[in-house]
């Protein structure tokens, strides 16, 4: 008789995944982002804030650079009057602007300007802002210009 060899059984370790620590995580992640959101809400506090167009506050933040906007008071008339501004503050006299650039250059000596012009604005009204600009001694003057075709009359 023939010896059979034995062939010995060892079950395979089986593969299993633990979910346990998983559950966890989530649950503390959800905790954390809930306390967060919280805490974040609880940063904004419900308030009136004032309607800007009712403020009487202006805008006197001085940077190095100064934006010069000369417009017609009247845009659909081309003959109407001409308002110079710096930036977004409401129009002022060209001795207010030469008093406010000179604060500029006091403060920033190496202070550039940007003249904006409406195009139907007259070329002395251009001229009397650079004569402004080259009397506070800025040596940095830019103007902008709209690239493209000219509007038609109409």
């Amino acid at each position: 008789m023939e010896q059979r060899e034995k062939k010995s059984y060892r079950p395979r370790p089986s593969l299993t995944f633990n979910m346990a620590p998983m559950i966890d995580i989530v649950f503390l992640l959800i905790i954390f982002f809930v306390l967060v959101g919280t805490f974040a809400s609880a940063e904004h506090i419900r308030m009136d804030l004032p309607n800007p167009d009712e403020s009487q506050a202006r805008n006197e933040k001085l940077s190095d650079r100064a934006i010069i906007n000369i417009q017609l008071i009247n845009p659909d008339d081309d003959t109407s009057p001409i308002v110079y501004s710096i930036g977004p503050n409401p129009p002022e006299p060209l001795e207010v602007i030469d008093r406010r650039l000179a604060a500029n250059k006091a403060a920033f000596p190496d202070l550039k300007v940007i003249i904006r012009a409406d195009r139907r604005a007259r070329y002395a009204d251009v001229r009397a802002a650079m004569e402004i600009i080259a009397d506070n001694g800025i040596e940095m003057m830019n103007m902008a210009a709209l690239l493209g075709p000219q509007p038609t009359g109409n």
